[in-house]
């Protein structure tokens, strides 16, 4: 099924099972054959894509609501191309909402570092970008990342 598809058979079955819980998430569809993304998000922050040193972007994905909201809800599909080297980092809120201070600006500020830093490594580009996020590794709500490269595929343009 399309991304939008899962996320509103999810939401479906957690209103039936949990009305009272709501649940931010994001559905990616990777074809890495073809180069391309399809993302559906409920509530979720944006992925970022790093195509290049120093050409980084936020995913600008249209939102959902979130899981749980009501049972008839749409979730939009945003469909985007993951070229051969792209990085593309999937995330937690808690890597960028922090008390006092603007989620907005501290994903802008996550992007520049995203795609300016060393990205050989991708353990080392993730830890920096926790340790960016949260200098004194203090943080205030959970951090997951998850970092993949897109790898040149035989038969691929």
């Amino acid at each position: 099924m399309a991304p939008d598809q899962v996320l509103a058979c999810t939401n479906r079955l957690l209103v039936d099972l949990e009305p009272d819980l709501l649940v931010a998430c994001l559905y990616a569809h990777i074809d890495l054959t073809h180069g391309r993304l399809t993302l559906a998000g409920a509530g979720h922050v944006p992925p970022l894509l790093r195509e290049g040193p120093g050409r980084g972007r936020i995913l600008d994905i249209e939102p959902g609501p979130l899981l749980g909201i009501g049972t008839d809800v749409r979730y939009p599909i945003t469909a985007a191309a993951l070229p051969p080297g792209a990085i593309l980092a999937l995330y937690t809120d808690g890597l960028v909402e922090r008390p006092g201070q603007d989620a907005s600006r501290a994903t802008s500020d996550l992007l520049r570092h995203f795609s300016t830093t060393d990205d050989r490594d991708l353990e080392q580009l993730a830890d920096g970008l926790v340790h960016h996020a949260w200098p004194t590794g203090q943080c205030t709500d959970d951090v997951t990342m998850l970092l993949l490269r897109a790898a040149q595929l035989p038969g691929r343009t």
